[in-house]
């Protein structure tokens, strides 16, 4: 982009952002990207979310001297195959610096702080460096107080290096009724120098971000369901059985079962596993994604299941049909008038791998 102090027209920069950002469109024009009217319609909407996710994440949060902790996803923003099942917080981070994390703990029984290489979409690579969970997680009288840094710390202390340059806080529940999410703050130890002021040359780096980024995270989400349709189709194939592609950014103490639906609408997916056969898990989740890695239903209960909410079968396994219309029968997961998708199974603080799931693709006047 041009300087951006030109006096001859105030909006040369937001007509060359515009101008740059029509690129992000391609990702329309692909020939694996569906066809249908939803899904290109969504991928509009996608399109615009990403660019206030791509804003927010280079430009209003990237001061990791002056971090902030704040939602990532919610009813109207969904990215990278969230659950509505879970709350979740993320903040940049300098991984040479010390943070504190305070707040109250809240009502999840999982809870988890982990730091990461990176964001997906921003930096070149997303994994794990370090976590705490609830299963190690110090409170006292409902409070918490997590200390995050190089430097050793007695109690809750999460070590950083200098790879470490984002942070997520998620809290899962499989039934949210009567619960309260936790409250939390970040702030960075020692002196700080007072926040940049306001330029046109640091919007200028902002929308130039805001740009990559929104080209960068749609073509990431959409070749993930991409590789998930190339050889997943109506089946589910464990992650470790996966490649590094799929790997990005995921909790700790979580494995994956993943799959691509293409369900018609005279037609259903039964899905039946053991959720025992493999040891117990603290919680699991079956849910839809879009193409576009977004929660098919997102708060909707008919549109996912969990430990909390199935209904079992008397030998204790789950037997759940996802199609487009109720079949009247228990554990229905509504499609949403998604005819095609991602398949995406939660395993959650279990030492045994993800149990091994069945899937058929029936008629829908069989059930």
């Amino acid at each position: 982009m041009s300087d951006p102090s030109n006096p001859q027209d105030p909006a040369a920069l937001w007509d060359e952002f515009c101008e740059s950002l029509k690129g992000a469109g391609d990702v329309l024009r692909r020939d694996a990207t569906p066809k249908d009217e939803l899904t290109l319609a969504e991928g509009h909407r996608h399109l615009m979310r990403m660019v206030r996710a791509g804003f927010e994440n280079v430009y209003e949060l990237a001061d990791a001297a002056h971090p902030v902790l704040v939602p990532m996803v919610g009813p109207l923003l969904q990215y990278e195959g969230t659950t509505s099942d879970a709350r979740y917080l993320h903040s940049f981070i300098d991984g040479r610096r010390n943070y504190r994390v305070t707040g109250t703990r809240g009502g999840a029984p999982l809870i988890e702080i982990g730091v990461y290489t990176g964001k997906q979409g921003i930096h070149e690579l997303s994994h794990l460096i370090a976590s705490l969970t609830e299963e190690k997680l110090e409170v006292s009288d409902g409070r918490l107080e997590v200390q995050i840094g190089p430097e050793p710390r007695s109690g809750n202390w999460i070590q950083t290096d200098e790879n470490a340059r984002y942070m997520m806080l998620r809290q899962y529940a499989p039934d949210w009724t009567g619960l309260e999410q936790g409250v939390f703050t970040i702030e960075p130890e020692g002196e700080v120098a007072p926040a940049a002021p306001l330029t046109l040359d640091g919007i200028r780096r902002g929308l130039e971000d805001t740009v990559s980024f929104v080209k960068n995270a749609s073509q990431i989400w959409a070749g993930i369901s991409d590789y998930w349709a190339g050889f997943a189709v109506n089946r589910f194939v464990p992650q470790l059985e996966a490649d590094a592609r799929t790997d990005i950014a995921p909790p700790s103490g979580h494995h994956f079962s993943c799959g691509y639906f293409r369900i018609a609408p005279d037609e259903a997916l039964v899905v039946r596993f053991q959720p025992e056969s493999h040891g117990k898990a603290a919680y699991w989740s079956l849910g839809l994604a879009t193409y576009w890695y977004e929660t098919v239903g997102w708060g909707c209960p008919e549109s996912s299941l969990n430990s909390g909410t199935v209904q079992r079968e008397d030998d204790g396994s789950v037997r759940a049909v996802i199609s487009h219309r109720d079949p009247g029968q228990r554990n229905w997961i509504d499609l949403k008038g998604h005819q095609e998708g991602t398949l995406v199974f939660r395993w959650s603080r279990s030492s045994e791998p993800v149990p091994p799931i069945e899937a058929e693709l029936v008629a829908l006047r069989s059930l």
